[in-house]
């Protein structure tokens, strides 16, 4: 300690590094200062207005979503004049369907699966359609779900064509079950009614009206929506979203949402964590736009941190707080610069009589 006072009287420029960098230092407290993230209370309309991921460029994913075996993870119920179809891959038929559809043979691989309408079959007597349900589940076998991730990546979504959404559920394996229901028993006439299934490169198996079961084993779930009558629209709102689509049982619950770019390098356009570890935040209302994705974000009495693009967008200002306080604004004006402006006059610039 002793030899450090002797170099500081000693050592004029060492005092004007020191004065420099205490100028500095301040310098990045008052800009850490102003910049503190603060935990918000959802939900908050600016946020949601940030919530979409757009078509191709960008993907939904929500950190460790609370989905127990065998609990929803995604569902749609279909309606008048709503046509679903699906695509799966890395997919198998559970035992009862492989039974019901293949009798007799081994069980068929993992393989591309598509669930879908053969258009040439309907007549479409009746302003009604076929309704499908689809319910996808975590298998009550499989690992804990690490992220679940939502895209589009088909461009020909347009004004009247079909509103899509990929559902990735990352190495957990997802349960499937699809069924196509006609409004009046036995009429196959409604659009909609006649679907095949097709798997891996195998002639497609015309599908009888009961339930199919599905496993994906890490692969995606790619879910198309189009309407029976390109006349009728399906789309609601004033942004044409394709709402049918509903997170589990209305809500997801997860860790963390991300709205993050194709381009794996790139900082998160949006990224919400709850507030404390222990916490989570919902999601609700999954809207499938012809150009991107977008959901609802938070319930009441919940709270998040919110980052974009990296950096904290809701923050919190201690220096405009303290520049607010009378008693602290008298403290740095009338004492503490004073004070340091005579201690950087004193070390640094000394008179020739010191």
């Amino acid at each position: 300690m002793t030899k450090l006072k002797q170099f500081w009287r000693a050592s004029l420029f060492f005092r004007r590094v020191a004065a420099v960098s205490v100028f500095v230092i301040a310098a990045l407290l008052v800009y850490f200062g102003s910049h503190i993230p603060r935990a918000i209370s959802l939900p908050q309309d600016n946020l949601n207005a940030r919530s979409t991921a757009r078509i191709r460029e960008e993907r939904i994913v929500i950190t460790k979503p609370e989905v127990a075996p065998g609990d929803l993870a995604l569902s749609y119920v279909g309606t008048v004049n709503e046509i679903a179809s699906m695509w799966l891959e890395n997919a198998t038929l559970d035992d009862q369907s492989q039974r019901m559809l293949f009798p007799g043979t081994a069980a068929l691989g993992p393989a591309r699966i598509g669930y879908l309408t053969n258009s040439a079959a309907n007549s479409a007597k009746s302003a009604d359609t076929c309704h499908t349900t689809i319910e996808i589940r975590r298998a009550k076998d499989s690992a804990p779900i690490g992220t679940m991730t939502f895209y589009q990546n088909d461009g020909t979504a347009g004004a009247q064509r079909f509103r899509q959404v990929v559902v990735d559920a990352g190495s957990s394996t997802m349960e499937i079950e699809a069924h196509t229901d006609s409004p009046s028993d036995g009429e196959m006439d409604f659009a909609g009614c006649r679907k095949q299934l097709k798997i891996g490169d195998n002639p497609p198996v015309d599908l009888p009206l009961l339930p199919i079961h599905m496993l994906v084993h890490g692969g995606r779930i790619d879910l198309h929506f189009n309407p029976a009558n390109p006349a009728i629209s399906i789309w609601t709102g004033p942004d044409e979203t394709f709402e049918a689509v509903s997170f589990g049982d209305n809500t997801l619950r997860g860790s963390r949402l991300q709205i993050v770019s194709a381009q794996p390098a790139v900082a998160p356009r949006l990224d919400v964590r709850a507030a404390h570890a222990t916490d989570e935040i919902t999601l609700s209302r999954l809207k499938l736009g012809s150009d991107a994705l977008k959901l609802d974000i938070g319930r009441d009495a919940e709270k998040a941190f919110v980052y974009a693009d990296g950096s904290s967008l809701y923050n919190y200002d201690l220096i405009d707080a303290i520049q607010k306080n009378p008693i602290l604004s008298f403290a740095f004006a009338a004492v503490l610069v004073p004070a340091l402006w005579k201690w950087v006059k004193t070390n640094c610039f000394p008179s020739s009589g010191d």
